[in-house]
């Protein structure tokens, strides 16, 4: 496959000691071991360059920057384990030259044009704001049961994914009255980009209950590569059925499809009495995606309450295109969100799970996610606060079952005790290290989803806290190091005739 090498690399990662961005495969390895870095990126809703510095010692470090226009200076102070955001307002194009300095000899330069596009001299980094409180949504049900343009007082909880075509579809709880859970009025949004996250639609809703005292809510997407279907799943939640509620009253988990990406969606089907087990209390489908794995079985994550109120990872398993469903091995247990990823070594298949009491990652590894999963283990890389996060093969969207690769990228608020910090990491051995990262979004986030697009860059869709909307970053691979850069993104394989 080709090579997802870029020219141009604007990313400014450099190491305590010296050197400068695009420094070769050992200065990146070398930088991402050692305490600071900087990266530039683009606000492309304010129209602002952003440098971001990080600060992964113990203690508080004091940056020096120079530019990015003549005459300018600052001097931030960041805090032991954060990292913190420098912006300027420049019209797009505007040249750009940065300098930064900080403890222990840290230097570190780029010179750019300000601009969004991830084009070659420019910042490998794009963010857009796509929902907010103020976003305006076409078809919300309203209290009297007509649909009409409206509003929601928190936005949370993204869904990702990219079409056969690369159309992105980005969808969202529009959580009507306040950022409560299920059951309350809450309404899926969705927006879609046919240009790379550029522009978008305008947000509509495209699931929602009979009435507004029901909700539906914390929603996925899924792509069928073979069949170009896409599968929204969410979750339907009447009054009583709160999942941490003593009572057995459930949820039930439906999907919609679309053969058009997204424009149009199918009537809704219940699967719940096809999979819920008659021990189960309560189930919900996790948000934000399911995946494919290269036999071309169809996998969504699933969360299941047992009835002595201990919660479960598990997944919804099609081996018929989405025809039927029904539900695979349980891969933990004091754990609820979490994502399924494919192993490129072995095509076996990983759960990386939220647990339920924070702290860090969890896995677990089933031949299939239909046999039975192992032992759940407890990451020591990956802290984590009690989260949804993501991991994904770094794989291109397109027709054909998916490829198997051990590239793969980890997204979360890397933190064990608060959401902050969103965190995005690439790893070349399916996990085992995590050598290469940045920080997306300093500061309060969130959940968060990603997507590979189809030139390679990576999109990820994420919340800022209750009620700081829903944003869309873009990046080159390259941007979390220049070794990462030199892997390969891999296409799906033919589909089988």
């Amino acid at each position: 496959m080709r090579s997802a090498g870029i020219a141009g690399l604007a990313a400014l990662l450099v190491a305590a000691g010296g050197g400068m961005a695009g420094g070769g495969m050992a200065g990146a390895a070398r930088a991402a071991e050692r305490p600071y870095a900087a990266r530039v990126g683009v606000d492309c809703t304010q129209g602002r360059l952003v440098l971001t510095l990080e600060n992964r010692s113990a203690r508080a470090a004091s940056f020096t920057v120079t530019g990015p226009e003549r005459g300018q200076r600052a001097a931030p102070e960041v805090a032991a384990g954060r990292a913190a955001a420098v912006r300027w307002s420049l019209p797009p194009g505007t040249p750009y030259a940065l300098r930064v300095s900080g403890p222990g000899g840290f230097r570190a330069a780029e010179r750019g044009r300000a601009a969004c596009g991830l084009r070659a001299g420019t910042p490998g980094m794009n963010t857009t704001r796509l929902f907010t409180t103020r976003t305006v949504f076409r078809g919300m049900l309203a209290d009297d049961g007509a649909e009409r343009p409206g509003t929601a007082a928190s936005v949370r909880i993204p869904a990702l994914a990219a079409t056969n075509s690369g159309t992105l579809l980005a969808a969202v709880d529009a959580r009507v009255d306040g950022p409560s859970d299920l059951p309350a009025d809450i309404q899926v949004g969705l927006r879609r980009s046919t240009d790379g996250g550029a522009t978008w639609s305008p947000p509509e809703i495209v699931a929602h209950a009979e009435s507004t005292r029901d909700g539906t809510g914390d929603s996925s997407l899924l792509v069928d590569r073979a069949t170009g279907r896409v599968f929204l799943f969410y979750n339907y939640g009447p009054p009583g059925t709160n999942f941490f509620a003593g009572n057995t009253k459930s949820g039930r988990v439906l999907y919609r499809t679309s053969d058009d990406d997204g424009r149009t969606w199918s009537p809704p089907v219940d699967v719940t009495p096809g999979v819920k087990d008659p021990s189960w209390a309560k189930l919900f489908a996790a948000s934000g995606h399911g995946i494919q794995t290269s036999t071309g079985r169809l996998v969504q994550p699933l969360v299941y309450r047992d009835e002595r109120r201990a919660t479960h990872a598990a997944n919804l398993i099609s081996d018929d295109h989405g025809k039927t469903w029904r539900t695979g091995a349980a891969a933990g247990t004091g754990v609820n969100e979490s994502k399924p990823v494919q192993r490129g070594a072995t095509g076996a298949l990983a759960q990386n799970m939220r647990h339920n009491e924070g702290g860090a990652r969890h896995y677990a590894t089933s031949p299939d996610g239909a046999r039975p999963f192992g032992p759940m283990t407890r990451s020591a890389l990956l802290v984590d606060p009690g989260n949804n996060a993501d991991e994904i093969s770094h794989l291109r969207p397109g027709p054909g079952l998916p490829g198997l690769t051990r590239d793969v990228l980890f997204s979360n608020t890397a933190s064990a005790e608060r959401r902050h910090e969103l965190t995005v990491r690439y790893s070349r051995d399916d996990g085992a290290s995590w050598p290469y990262r940045a920080v997306l979004k300093p500061g309060l986030a969130g959940y968060s989803a990603l997507a590979v697009l189809r030139d390679g860059t990576v999109g990820c869709l994420y919340e800022v806290g209750a009620t700081g909307g829903i944003h869309f970053s873009r990046f080159r691979v390259g941007w979390l190091g220049d070794e990462a850069a030199s892997g390969r993104t891999h296409r799906a394989a033919p589909s089988p005739r």
